[in-house]
């Protein structure tokens, strides 16, 4: 995450994230699945601004950039992840000051790109820097676990290796930039469903990531082509045809590493470089199949040089 501080507070750029690998490794008794997932950040970024506020409570809005897309499916009150992460915070360190939460979207709900996750992350974040919480981020990364299996691998920037329901995060350095472009399209799925109709217990060809590892650090397209998986697509392609739609299409594009991430709906093809992202966006975005990114990988290094660039508009001035 970048933060930076505004002259009432603080602002956090909270990044979306691919799935370049997943797989299931079965049911667990409390419900939830044991996973092997590789994730790399990406610049598609939700923005947080937080800021003290004289009244107890917990104040929050939420817009989205783009003003075609609507902000119905998010919630608004105590249920949003971001009011519950803020509120997490101040029972556990038994803060009595309120504050005033602006969360805008960029990155599309129901997608696989872990957008709700990442702006947990975020707000943990930001609000134990309003309150002067000096949290180590082992402490940030067990309040994560508690709100979703996501969260804590959003306080990682770079490559992660998620076990476990995904709470369980190493991180994998790795100092070469990835370029993709990202389409998400209208339909949507639920992640249960998709876990469902997978049916983790009938799973007799397990992979692994090591292949995939290999080629990320080295940068072999070849490696990478053949290492990169993701259980839940098969699936998800009866329960919404449109991403088998998406693979055909992009097995036609100039891109021979394609995939679904997480539990979709969103689909991602890892490009040459930056311009062949740009070119393949061009192309996809006059079929209108979805909404179109271009995106890189995103680690503790370029976030430091993109600091410079997350300005918001109308919101007054922030210092990195």
């Amino acid at each position: 995450m970048i933060a930076c501080t505004t002259h009432q507070g603080f602002v956090g750029h909270a990044p979306a994230k691919l799935n370049l690998f997943f797989e299931i490794h079965g049911k667990r008794p409390d419900g939830y699945h044991d996973i092997c997932s590789l994730c790399c950040l990406v610049s598609v970024f939700d923005t947080i601004y937080i800021e003290r506020s004289k009244s107890q409570s917990v104040v929050f809005s939420c817009e989205y950039a783009n003003s075609t897309q609507t902000t119905k499916d998010i919630p608004t009150g105590a249920e949003n992840i971001v009011v519950k992460s803020v509120e997490l915070v101040r029972k556990r360190y038994n803060i009595q000051s309120g504050c005033l939460i602006r969360l805008i979207k960029r990155i599309p709900s129901q997608s696989g790109m872990g957008g709700g996750s990442s702006d947990a992350a975020a707000a943990i974040r930001l609000a134990c820097k309003l309150w002067n919480l000096r949290l180590s981020r082992d402490k940030m990364t067990m309040l994560g676990a508690e709100l979703g299996s996501d969260v804590p691998l959003f306080f990682f920037d770079e490559l992660t290796l998620g076990r476990g329901r995904g709470e369980l995060v190493e991180p994998i350095g790795s100092a070469l930039r990835h370029d993709f472009v990202i389409v998400k399209p209208p339909e949507n799925i639920s992640t249960a469903d998709a876990y469902r109709a997978c049916s983790a217990d009938n799973i007799t060809d397990r992979r692994s990531p090591e292949r995939l590892l290999e080629g990320l650090q080295s940068g072999n397209l070849r490696e990478i082509r053949s290492g990169m998986f993701n259980r839940l697509e098969t699936t998800a392609r009866l329960l919404c045809p449109k991403i088998k739609q998406l693979r055909e299409r992009f097995e036609k594009l100039d891109c021979p590493v394609h995939q679904m991430t997480g539990s979709g709906t969103a689909y991602f093809a890892l490009c040459r470089h930056q311009q062949h992202a740009r070119q393949l966006a061009s192309r996809l975005r006059l079929e209108n199949i979805g909404e179109v990114f271009v995106a890189h990988s995103v680690t503790s290094a370029v976030l430091r040089n993109e600091k410079t660039t997350m300005k918001e508009p109308n919101h007054g001035n922030h210092r990195c």
